[in-house]
Parts: structure tokens; C-alpha cells; sequence
């Protein structure tokens, strides 16, 4: 049975708004046309294919409307969603060319060190050039869209002359073979972010809709350029905040750390820790090593960290720092007040820094160190060394105080005779003497200082010593219990370095009404002693008691001559010797001519000590005229107090 017109008719309207394929379309449209000629209304089929024609292309574009529509507004999503620029950019890329189909599509931004635009990603071409193309907002399609922030198009790019061409760029699209490209500026705030650029290989002409589409598209890709600028500025903004509060924190702590250093310092000090101590605990603050320099530029202290691993502390130790840079530097910081780098060497560094005090001798401290120090670190460095000199300034006024004290004292207990009782009061609680407890006085005499060395030489073995000491004329004069006193000698004679120090011990004595006289009696045979040799040892009065009574009315210096003439005789080449026969020779006189006590006390065998003498009486022409024995003995004990026996 014939299909019926209108039951065709509809089967077409359906098979349109389902979206059948074409060829259920076709067969659907034969349909009707063959109804219509069974019912002679050809004319009329005309005028319905016209409008399924129009219904179709309506249908067509609502739909591609539709798609393009959902595809923008994903990738709208996309960009929101999207942080990094790199994604950004190949998330623009990669949609752009979806949503027309296009051959290549690409993404130039602007660069604002060289003002160059760069292509920064593509998709679609064939060359690696085209991922490194380069625009000038003078050439090309870029020239275009940068004066009127419009969309550009053209079917014919290399063709085109409403823009001046660049050569470079025009052989990459030579290259590529694109032949139509259309490009839209990223906008956000009136200001061009980027350009988004799709492109064919053949001559086409995008519709009113895709142009529509694609520059809605580039607009929401530049609010996500700002945005993602943004983000990474305020990214950027919170890391320096975050790396500024770190370095607040490290700094405000640092500062509470050396807040800490200087207290302790400090401690130490007004708790009255002696220097070695306290430049110790210096060199353990910063790890390195301190030398103590005097005045002349010689070490007089060493303080090294148990964690110091440097080299320049052993060439300044060896002396292989040039002297003259020290003594710039030093005198550098005297002037300006901080500490002044010395030498360099690696990774290593010393620096100086003057010790200001009341006498001006010009200490310095050198510091030896590994690493750069920190602002903090020099300022410790410069603090600690300006507390130590307002502690030695305090001690040398202290010790200037107790010197004047213990002057006055001195002085009233042996140069008045007798001294009051309130004197020796003072002198007994001030060397805390014990009921009965015996003193000893001595006088040093010291050689190859000046005055000022002297006094600082003696200071300093005196310290911590329980004595009076002071210079009388032109030497000094310590008081104290006999052990205290030999300490302090000791120490002395210990510390000599290119100089001599020499002198005179009293016996010891618990009466010290009786100081000026023994005062006096030591005096008067120092004298004596040193017009005779130079002083460099320190001898018992009691031993050169006979030699005072002899000399003291004579010229010493004569009678000393004379005395080495009769023992020059142990000097002749041809004596072998010298020194035992002269030990020997007055053993023989102090023991009373007893061979076996000379033998006991040389620990020599008998035998031996009877040669000796028989050799000694050859040489002296002997002993046998008292006279002559006791001149050769006084000879021999003055030389053996001068230190010349041998």
C-alpha cells in the first residue's frame, strides 16, 4: 500500500530532530518526494525540501553553537583551575585548537627584560623552530593586534601586506606551510598579556561564531595570565616574607645568643677570672685561636679552641706573618676603635684589636679564625676586647691603689728605725703573718729592661703572691714569709727572656722592729756586689757578709781585679779542667782540709781528690802559708757568689 504524504512529512521532521544519519535522511526525503508525484503535488515537495533545507542548517548551527559553547565554558573551568603557569599556557594551547579544528596553534607572551615577544608553547607544527618563533611589535600579525587589541585574520599570511613582514618569522611559516592564521590578544585590564594564535594549512575563513568563540576563549585566557601572574607574585611575595621572618628569627636569636656571649663575658670578669681564662673562653666562643701581643709585637699569650683546625696561628707562631702588617693594623684599630683584618689566607682570617689602657703600652689581641664571621661574631670580638680593657684599666687602678698602700708601708717599716707599732701591725696583717712567723727581705736588681718593663716584669711575678714590694732607688724591695718570697723568685728568674734579674736575700727574722737593719746590711752589700760584676742570680746575704766589711771602705771593683788575679793561674791554657780544680780547691777550704769531707761532698774517691790537690798545689804553689791559703779561699767564694767559679 502506497505510504501516505503527510506519514512521510513526518518521518522526515523526526529523522531532522533526532539527528539521523544522512542516509536515513535521504531515504526518509524519497519518501515524501514520491508520495507528492503519486498526488501530483511536485511543486509543493519543492517548497518542502526548501524548508527542511533552512530547518537543518538551523538545527546545525544551534548544535555546533552548543558545542562550542560547552567546550568554552570547560575550559574556562580548566583555566580557573589552573595555578601553574606552564599548565596555563598548554591548557590554552591544546583548547584553542579543539575548539576550530585548526592545524597549529600557539601561545606568544611578551618578554620584559628584551620587550620581545617569545612563543612559549605550541601544538600541531611540524618544525622545532616554531616552538623558538620571536615577534616584534613592529612586524607581522603582532604589529596589527597590538594597535587595535582586535582579532586579526587573513587568508593569505605570506601574501598579506598590511603589515611588514619579518623575515625569520616568514621562513618558519614557510616552513610550517601555513597559509591562514588568525591570532587574539589576551586581554585583562586593557592591557595585552599574550597573543593566541590558530593557524591552517589551507585558505580558510573562520565563521562569525568561531571568531566569537575564540576571542571570548583569549580573554578568559588573559584574566587566567593575570590571575596565574598574580598568584606566582603573591606566591613569590609570601616565600620573601617567609624567608624574611626566618631571617628575623635567625637574626633576633643570634642576637639573643651573643646577648648571652656578652653576659657571660661579663661574669666573668666582675667575678674576677684572671685573664688567661677569660681569652680562653674568647678563643671558644668564634673556634679559633688569640695571641696576646705586646707592645714590641711579641706574644705574650696563646689561647687556641680545641676545635681550631687553621694554619695562620703556626705562622704566627713561627713569626711568618709579615711584623709590619700587624703593626698597621694594630695601629689602624687604635685609631678607629674595631678590629681590623690582618692578613687572609683560603678560608681563613686574623684580625687585631687594640687593648686600650691607663700605661698605653699598646697590647693588642690577634685573632685567628676559620670561615667569614658574622657582623655579630666581630662585634662580640670587639665588646669582650673593649670589657677586658675597662678590666685592666679597674685592676691597674686597683693595683695602683694597693702599690701606693703597700709603698707607704714599705717604706715607713725599713727606713725608720725603729718603725712604729702601727706599722708593723699593718705590715703583719697584710702579709698575714702568724704569730712569730719569720720574714725575709730582698733586693732585685734587674738588667736589659727599661724602667717601665721592670716594673711590669716584677707586677706580674708578684701577682698572686702574698708581698709588699716596691723600687727604692734603683732597685726593688720585697717583704714577705720565706716561702712566698722564694716563689716569687723563682717565678723571676723563670721568666727572664733577654734580660738578667740578680740580688741579695736577708736571712730570715720574726722581729720586724729589726727590719731597717737588716734592710740596711743587704743594701750596703748589693752595692758592693754590683760594682763588682753584673747581677744575674740571687744570692743569701749571710754569704757575702765578710766580702761587705772588706769592700765597703776600698774600691770593689779594685779589690776584684785583684782577687781574679790570684785565680788566674786555673785559667792557663795547659790546665785541664778548670772548673772542677776550682770546686775542689775551695771544698778542701770550707771542709777544714778534710780529704774524706771533700771526697763525700764531691763524691769523688779519696784517691781522686788527693791527685787534684796535688795538681792544685803545683799550679797555686801551694797552700802551706796561711796567708796565701786564705786569699785563695776568699778568692774562691767570691767568685763562687758572682757565678764565676764555674
Amino acid at each position: 500500500m502506497p505510504e501516505d504524504l503527510f506519514d512521510a512529512a513526518t518521518d522526515v521532521v523526526r529523522a531532522i530532530a533526532q539527528g539521523s544519519a544522512d542516509g536515513d535522511f535521504r531515504d526518509a526525503m524519497k519518501r515524501v518526494e514520491a508520495a507528492a508525484l503519486r498526488e501530483g503535488r511536485g511543486t509543493d515537495f519543492v517548497a518542502f525540501q526548501a524548508a527542511v533545507d533552512t530547518l537543518s542548517q538551523a538545527l546545525g548551527s544551534s548544535v555546533t553553537a552548543e558545542n562550542a559553547l560547552t567546550l568554552l565554558i570547560e575550559t574556562t573551568h580548566d583555566l580557573s583551575r589552573t595555578l601553574e603557569l606552564r599548565d596555563l599556557l598548554r591548557t590554552i594551547v591544546t583548547r584553542a585548537r579543539s575548539l576550530v579544528a585548526a592545524n597549529v596553534a600557539w601561545v606568544t607572551v611578551l618578554d620584559d627584560e628584551s620587550g620581545v615577544f617569545r612563543t612559549v608553547n605550541a601544538e600541531g607544527h611540524l618544525s622545532p623552530a616554531t616552538t623558538a618563533m620571536k615577534s616584534y611589535t613592529d612586524y607581522g600579525a603582532v604589529s596589527l593586534i597590538m594597535k587595535t587589541k582586535s582579532v586579526f585574520e587573513t587568508q593569505d599570511y605570506l601574501g598579506d601586506r598590511r603589515f611588514q613582514h619579518l623575515p625569520e618569522l616568514d621562513r618558519v611559516f614557510e616552513t610550517e606551510n601555513i597559509v591562514s592564521l588568525a591570532g587574539f590578544p589576551m586581554l585583562a585590564d586593557d592591557e595585552v598579556h599574550g597573543f593566541l594564535f590558530v593557524a591552517d594549512r589551507y585558505p580558510r575563513k573562520l565563521s562569525g561564531r568561531e571568531i566569537s568563540v575564540l576571542g571570548s576563549f583569549a580573554l578568559h585566557a588573559g584574566l587566567a595570565m593575570r590571575n596565574v601572574n598574580a598568584f606566582r607574585q603573591l606566591s613569590e611575595a609570601l616565600d620573601e616574607a617567609q624567608r624574611s621572618r626566618t631571617a628575623l628569627i635567625d637574626h633576633i636569636q643570634r642576637v639573643e645568643a651573643s646577648a648571652a656571649v656578652h653576659d657571660e663575658m661579663t661574669s666573668l670578669l666582675a667575678s674576677g677570672a684572671d685573664l688567661k681564662r677569660f681569652l680562653q673562653r674568647m678563643a671558644g666562643q668564634i673556634g679559633g685561636a688569640i695571641f696576646l701581643y705586646d707592645d714590641q709585637l711579641r706574644i705574650r699569650e696563646e689561647f687556641a679552641s680545641a676545635s681550631y683546625r687553621g694554619t695562620l696561628a703556626g705562622d704566627l707562631r713561627r713569626g711568618g706573618v709579615d711584623a709590619g702588617l700587624l703593626a698597621a693594623a694594630s695601629a689602624k684599630a687604635r685609631h678607629t676603635g674595631r678590629s681590623v683584618v690582618v692578613v687572609t689566607a683560603g678560608d681563613e682570617q686574623c684580625r687585631a684589636v687594640t687593648l686600650h689602657g691607663s700605661t698605653g703600652r699598646g697590647e693588642s689581641l690577634v685573632l685567628c679564625h676559620q670561615g667569614e664571621l658574622s657582623d655579630i661574631e666581630i662585634r662580640n670580638f670587639e665588646r669582650n676586647s673593649v670589657a677586658l680593657s675597662i678590666a685592666k684599666l679597674w685592676n691597674e687602678k686597683r693595683e695602683t691603689e694597693k702599690l701606693i698602700a703597700s709603698s707607704t708601708l714599705l717604706r715607713h717599716l725599713v727606713l725608720v728605725s725603729p718603725p712604729d707599732p702601727a706599722t708593723l701591725s699593718a705590715v703583719r696583717d697584710r702579709l698575714a703573718l702568724g704569730a712569730e712567723q719569720p720574714v725575709m727581705l730582698c733586693l732585685v736588681a734587674i738588667g736589659g729592661l727599661d724602667r717601665a718593663a721592670q716594673t711590669e716584669a716584677i707586677r706580674a711575678c708578684a701577682a698572686g703572691v702574698n708581698l709588699l714590694v716596691d723600687l727604692l732607688d734603683d732597685s726593688y724591695l720585697a717583704v714577705g714569709p720565706e716561702a712566698e718570697l722564694r716563689a716569687f723568685l723563682q717565678k723571676l728568674e723563670k721568666s727572664r727572656a733577654g734580660w738578667e734579674a740578680g740580688g741579695l736575700r736577708s736571712e730570715a727574722f720574726a722581729d720586724l722592729a729589726s727590719a731597717p737593719q737588716h734592710f740596711a746590711r743587704i743594701k750596703q752589700s748589693l752595692q758592693i756586689l754590683r760594682k763588682m760584676t753584673p747581677l744575674d742570680r740571687f744570692v743569701d746575704q749571710s754569704e757575702v757578709n765578710l766580702f761587705a766589711k772588706l769592700f765597703e771602705a776600698g774600691d770593689a771593683a779594685r779589690i776584684q781585679r785583684y782577687m781574679d788575679d790570684l785565680l788566674a793561674a786555673f785559667d792557663a791554657p795547659s790546665v785541664r779542667q778548670p772548673a772542677q780544680l776550682r770546686q775542689t780547691l775551695l771544698c778542701y777550704f770550707d771542709s777544714q782540709y778534710n780529704l774524706s769531707r771533700v771526697a763525700d761532698v764531691l763524691g769523688l774517691h779519696v784517691n781522686t781528690v788527693r791527685q787534684r790537690l796535688d795538681t792544685l798545689r803545683d799550679l797555686t804553689g801551694g797552700w802551706d802559708d796561711p796567708v796565701r791559703a786564705l786569699e785563695l779561699h776568699v778568692a774562691l767564694r767570691l767568685a763562687a757568689i758572682t757565678g764565676r767559679l764555674g
